[in-house]
């Protein structure tokens, strides 16, 4: 297993944040933490696969604030699954373990320029088509272009490395360390309650492994064989993305909520490089502060448009067409909600490993609340 290179950037940042930490034992520090808890059922089936689980959440988030200009923060979740897990080759298991969603340290070297460094969550500057919530060893700049009333224009830079969720970048023999180069615009409005959110972005991974490559082709995506765990990629995965968010009020007591996300992968053919995603939601709000959120999405992943091993389970990876409906009853004076959601997907191009897939999920989860 290769180690991750301490570039000189990362040099350069870990000298700051060690000046700016040791600067700032004079001063009180300030932790703010907060937690959540889940539990659900699952049941997921195919034509070559089924689960039924159960599943409890417990998540933590603690911001570290070591200077004015400097903090750090840890979000991680402990996931406990119990069930039955059957499926031909293997491939759905009890994912029961620890997940890390950020782990990082923050420096603001000028009022508009955000240095961060550590395990970064890529849900911040990605769409969720291109990879789920987790966190990839990074550095990040993020700069402040602009800032007027509501509306902030802001760019973002970041170089990563793809990793699995306990951190390995799963490479062997003498297999490069993977990388993935991002950059973004982000244009925003937002009040305490409504916003538009807007953001365009490039993205390039370079050096993906065979690993990579073999658990992806059991989710879509289009390989070459090498061994019987070996495989390659026929197409590299470099294109844009973009992303828009709203919520706004339609009337007194109704809110509407939606999402667009669309991606390309320049380096695959048009037939199979396309993603995108589009959701349409309401929430309704009643007396003894209650709400009921309705939501319908429907998504295409075509086979190469994304790396089916990094992208979330939510749309079934890639070479899926589909939709998902989630409702929610929010009981926001007693800090929780209860819900279900159902998603069809079926497949795109006929594939040996993949069929029409169903899911349904009911679950209880706590909103955040102060430790």
């Amino acid at each position: 297993m290769k180690k991750l290179k301490l570039t000189p950037a990362l040099f350069i940042l870990i000298l700051g944040v060690i000046h700016l930490l040791g600067a700032s034992l004079s001063l009180a520090a300030e932790i703010q933490s907060t937690w959540r808890a889940g539990l659900g059922g699952a049941n997921m089936q195919d034509a070559q696969s089924t689960s039924q689980f159960t599943a409890f959440l417990l998540e933590t988030k603690t911001k570290y604030l070591a200077h004015p200009s400097l903090f750090l923060n840890l979000d991680a979740l402990v996931k406990l699954e119990s069930g039955s897990f059957q499926s031909i080759d293997g491939e759905r298991k009890n994912e029961s373990g620890f997940v890390l969603k950020e782990a990082g340290a923050h420096w603001r070297l000028i009022n508009p320029l955000l240095l961060s460094g550590g395990a970064l969550n890529q849900g911040t500057i990605h769409t969720e088509l291109l990879i789920s919530e987790r966190a990839f060893p990074a550095v990040r700049a993020n700069l402040k272009l602009l800032e007027v009333g509501n509306f902030q224009t802001l760019i973002d830079i970041e170089q990563a490395t793809p990793t699995s969720v306990s951190m390995s970048t799963n490479t062997t023999g003498v297999e490069s360390v993977p990388r993935l180069l991002s950059a973004s615009l982000s244009l925003n409005y937002e009040t305490p309650r409504y916003f538009w959110k807007n953001r365009i972005g490039a993205f390039a991974y370079d050096n993906l492994p065979s690993a990579v490559a073999y658990e992806s082709s059991l989710h879509g995506n289009t390989v070459n064989s090498i061994s019987e765990n070996e495989s390659r990629f026929v197409h590299n995965y470099q294109g844009l993305e973009a992303l828009s968010s709203l919520r706004f009020p339609v009337m007194r007591g109704w809110d509407f909520t939606g999402r667009a996300n669309y991606l390309q992968n320049e380096k695959a053919p048009t037939t199979l490089n396309r993603a995108y995603s589009a959701t349409a939601g309401s929430e309704f709000f009643f007396v003894g502060r209650k709400s009921l959120e309705l939501e319908v999405t429907s998504f295409r992943i075509e086979p190469d448009a994304v790396v089916a091993y990094f992208s979330p389970a939510k749309f079934f990876h890639a070479n899926r067409a589909g939709f998902n409906v989630e409702s929610a009853l929010n009981f926001k004076r007693n800090g929780f909600r209860v819900g279900a959601s159902y998603s069809e997907a079926e497949v795109i191009y006929l594939s040996p490993v993949q069929s029409r897939e169903k899911s349904l999920m009911i679950f209880l989860e706590t909103f955040y609340a102060n430790i």
